[in-house]
């Protein structure tokens, strides 16, 4: 059995009152008490129970995260730099990953907030990317943050986000400045969110840029768009397309694993990038460049969000929910050019 707070009392010659209020407030009791408590606290290398102390304090200094894949570089480095800049202030994270199942989500929700958690940060979970909101109707009793929601700003949680267009038509005009057609998009199947807007952004800028069917073409591939397996998914997909008798000068891929498979068939097929096919992916993870040429991205900005969420996370905790009204941050997406375009 480990310390407690009872031989920490014992050892300092006071009462664990005493103690309890040393740690929870300080402010009450006399420097010189604090002094002694203190040495005695670190001699033993006593930790109080965050649950206990919790309890007390009516916080735990601990966030839960919720991700639908842990796997994924670009969720990775978000949570990265939320957790870097939480454990900078004192908070602890819980984090997990539902793996892309609602039930899943629902599950980690309603144990995240048994353990007390001073807020809760949901990462493009399923429950709230389409269009019944889970979240606007979900009564929690600590904040939530959204992260890249991107159906409704009705609801009264703080939503964090990267606008991924600006990116991704600045990837159009690029290939549409220097002629570069067809056009192809390699995507996932997936009818997520982020998947969708890419096959609807392509349709809406041929539409804007009068381009013909014959400039442009969109490729869907089967399975997890996050898993390593779709690599090789859009390595063959790529070798397909440039067996076609018109075969695309572009590809725009939908994550950075496809652009990574996407380098990988056009390499293998003696293709020139860029001179003879140009590729940008999507994401601006740590995959762009470590592949086999640093690959051209449309930057999500994951370190810039997580550190977004990290930053609104601190100024409510410091403040009452109630004086906090829901924020709504945007980050707008770039387009990065390396050696694919």
């Amino acid at each position: 059995m480990g310390t407690t707070i009872e031989d920490i009392a014992r050892a300092a010659g006071v009462s664990s009152a005493t103690v309890s209020r040393v740690l929870n407030n300080p402010e009450v009791v006399r420097p010189e008490t604090i002094a002694k408590v203190t040495a005695v606290i670190e001699a033993y290398q006593y930790k109080p129970n965050i649950f206990a102390r919790g309890l007390m304090r009516s916080r735990t200094d601990s966030v839960g995260i919720i991700v639908p894949n842990i796997t994924n570089p670009y969720f990775m480095t978000m949570v990265e730099m939320i957790e870097t800049t939480l454990a900078r202030n004192g908070t602890h994270i819980y984090l997990c990953n539902s793996r892309v199942d609602p039930q899943a989500e629902r599950d980690y929700l309603g144990e995240l907030i048994r353990r007390n958690v001073d807020a809760l940060i949901i990462v493009e979970a399923s429950l709230f990317n389409g269009k019944d909101n889970y979240f606007l109707r979900y009564d929690a009793p600590c904040p939530i943050i959204l992260v890249n929601e991107h159906v409704s700003a009705e609801t009264q949680n703080h939503i964090v986000r990267c606008d991924q267009s600006p990116g991704l038509l600045q990837a159009l005009d690029h290939f549409t400045a220097r002629r570069l057609f067809p056009i192809a998009l390699v995507n996932s199947e997936s009818g997520s969110y982020s998947f969708t807007l890419k096959n609807e952004l392509l349709r809406s800028f041929a539409v804007d840029h009068g381009l013909s069917a014959d400039d442009f073409m969109i490729c869907r591939l089967s399975g997890n768009p996050d898993h390593e397996e779709i690599v090789s998914r859009a390595a063959e997909s790529c070798v397909s397309l440039l067996a076609e008798a018109r075969r695309p000068r572009a590809i725009l891929a939908g994550n950075e694993l496809m652009g990574v498979g996407v380098l990988q068939g056009a390499l293998s097929c003696g293709i020139r990038v860029p001179e003879d096919l140009a590729i940008i992916g999507v994401d601006n993870t740590i995959l762009s460049r470590i592949g086999p040429r640093p690959l051209s991205t449309v930057d999500l900005r994951p370190k810039d969000v997580g550190r977004a969420v990290a930053d609104l996370y601190l100024r409510i905790h410091t403040t009452s929910a109630e004086a906090t009204p829901p924020a709504r941050e945007k980050l707008d997406s770039i387009l990065i050019h390396r050696s694919t375009t």
